[in-house]
């Protein structure tokens, strides 16, 4: 296949044909967010270094793995008293990359789970704060501390963009890198990093992140967005069915009291 620059719209049909199939006899939303990730590692293999697809599912319905994960993350920030069974958390459910251990997803620790438990730990967090704000979800509070996502854009066609130009020199609003992990930008030759994402029904938003080495125009992450209303349009089902994991038995998470956090 042709680098991201030169991809053609035959090219990307190509692209959405072969994922197409592949998603038919998904069983899962992991098994499918894994074939969508790998399809694009496999289609710009020179590109990509890196390429994830990540969920908001609430905190209680997390496996125990997972659940744990954000826990961890909880206790280390200290916000149990902000978190609850609905707490939005941004779960990786699928990667892919150059390396053999960003090829499965229980290899990940730092960006297993991430609560999205306030407003204030969301910020701290310069690329997640930046793509919840690119893709038009916006991280509002209720009352009693429930936090809740917010779509600012809505409709059957909306896909949220995020676009870093160069994650060598970006900064937010503060200053601060946008890609702050400075060591794989450097060792990778990480440039543009985009996302797409994309809302099913129930509110859980869907997002493929993806790491390249190139510097992309922002015209070529557009044109992946019929490769994301595809998957979304694909998934729907097993979205709504609950089929989130590979692991039928892989059961919810205990709930912050009942886990004696």
């Amino acid at each position: 296949m042709p680098a991201f620059q030169d991809v053609s719209h035959h090219d990307l049909l190509a692209i959405q044909d072969g994922l197409r199939e592949q998603l038919r006899g998904a069983v899962s939303l992991e098994e499918a967010a894994r074939q969508g990730v790998q399809a694009l590692c496999r289609a710009f293999s020179g590109d990509v270094v890196l390429a994830r697809l990540f969920l908001t599912l609430p905190f209680g319905t997390l496996p125990v793995e997972l659940h744990r994960a954000a826990w961890n993350v909880v206790e280390t920030q200290s916000l149990q008293a902000q978190m609850t069974p609905e707490t939005p958390v941004l779960t990786l459910l699928a990667t892919c990359g150059t390396r053999p251990e960003w090829c499965d997803r229980r290899r990940s620790h730092g960006h297993a789970a991430i609560p999205l438990s306030s407003r204030s730990f969301v910020d701290s967090i310069p690329m997640v704060a930046r793509m919840l704000q690119d893709m038009g979800v916006d991280l509002g509070l209720k009352l009693e501390n429930e936090s809740a996502l917010v779509q600012k854009i809505l409709g059957a066609g909306w896909v949220g963009l995020f676009y870093v130009d160069d994650a060598r020199s970006a900064r937010d609003d503060q200053g601060r890198r946008v890609v702050p992990a400075v060591d794989f930008v450097e060792e990778h030759g990480v440039r543009t990093v985009f996302g797409l994402g994309k809302a099913y029904g129930n509110g859980s938003i869907a997002a493929f992140v993806v790491f390249t080495n190139k510097l992309l125009p922002r015209r070529q992450v557009e044109a992946l967005v019929p490769y994301v209303n595809l998957f979304m349009a694909s998934t729907f089902d097993l979205m709504r069915r609950g089929r989130i994991f590979a692991d039928p038995s892989a059961g919810a998470g205990p709930g912050p009291s009942a886990s004696g956090h």
